[in-house]
């Protein structure tokens, strides 16, 4: 059965769409196209069918007029999925993500030297590398994985960060979206990383669905903040004392309000990257 996706292009200034690429990927977008040739930058970008479009387009126009962006214009279209997939095969390249991670398509090998080469096929999910949230937990990952840990993965999208913490040494990675379209093809580009069995479990389900009891060295959480508010206390039991988590997905204006509430939940603030409109967060359970 074919799924469709909203899409809403959004004509606007290269200052407004920075704040309203942000905005849209907050509200719920699973991609997003610039397109910067003419004097406007045109933004398409695509949403789930499920989502209330008019909602959302209410929230940009909203935010447009609260920030003062002028000559804003937004259009509303639908498309269907094999079409959106043969889109990205266009405009999908090679992305350093990180100075030592390079994430590419199967159809354009890469030679990463000494650094790590990531093969994503995208198709729907989220997580290519070339939104600044997943660059930065990539990052933060990259400097807090530990040989031996056991990690947690939520909202694992197209499958990216659990392929690079295998890659950097995690025993066993579980991998959680509540998408089954982003699991199936999480597990697909496991093959195509060469990632065992074993080592990654990827399955649909929430923070609650990953085994009573079960406990990990460091959990990454690459989802808006408002999803996220709601679980931090169920991260937080099933994070080891003492050990990372990674946030991402946040906005740079929600940092205050949502470091207040990981200091209310019992996390111990560690450090704070910040990439463009976002920042990822890195904090600790205290004891």
């Amino acid at each position: 059965m074919t799924r469709n996706w909203h899409i809403l292009t959004i004509q606007t200034s290269m200052e407004g769409s920075e704040v309203l690429s942000a905005l849209c990927f907050s509200l719920g977008s699973c991609g997003l196209e610039t397109d910067d040739r003419e004097p406007y930058v045109r933004l398409t970008v695509y949403f789930p069918e499920a989502l209330d479009l008019a909602h959302i387009e209410e929230e940009l126009r909203s935010y447009a007029e609260l920030q003062a962006l002028s000559d804003v214009k937004i259009d509303r279209g639908i498309q269907e999925e094999e079409d959106w997939e043969a889109e990205w095969r266009r405009f999908f390249r090679p992305i350093w993500a990180t100075p030592n991670v390079v994430i590419h398509p199967s159809w354009i090998p890469v030679d990463a030297g000494g650094g790590m080469a990531i093969t994503i096929d995208p198709k729907m999910a989220f997580g290519t590398g070339g939104h600044e949230s997943t660059q930065l937990c990539l990052q933060a990952l990259e400097q807090y994985m530990e040989q031996g840990y056991r990690v947690l993965d939520l909202g694992t999208g197209s499958g990216v960060l659990s392929i690079a913490a295998a890659g950097w040494g995690a025993e066993h990675v579980t991998s959680l979206d509540v998408d089954p379209a982003a699991v199936e093809n999480a597990c697909e580009n496991m093959k195509r990383n060469h990632v065992e069995n074993d080592r990654v479990d990827v399955r649909v389900g929430r923070i609650n669905d990953c085994g009573e009891g079960a406990e990990f060295d460091l959990i990454v959480a690459n989802i808006q903040s408002r999803i996220l508010l709601p679980i931090l206390a169920s991260i937080r039991d099933r994070l080891s004392v003492g050990h990372p988590v990674i946030f991402s997905g946040i906005l740079a204006r929600e940092e205050k309000d949502f470091c207040a509430e990981l200091s209310r939940y019992g996390f111990d603030l560690v450090e704070v990257l910040a990439k463009n409109e976002w920042v990822g967060i890195i904090a600790r359970r205290g004891s």
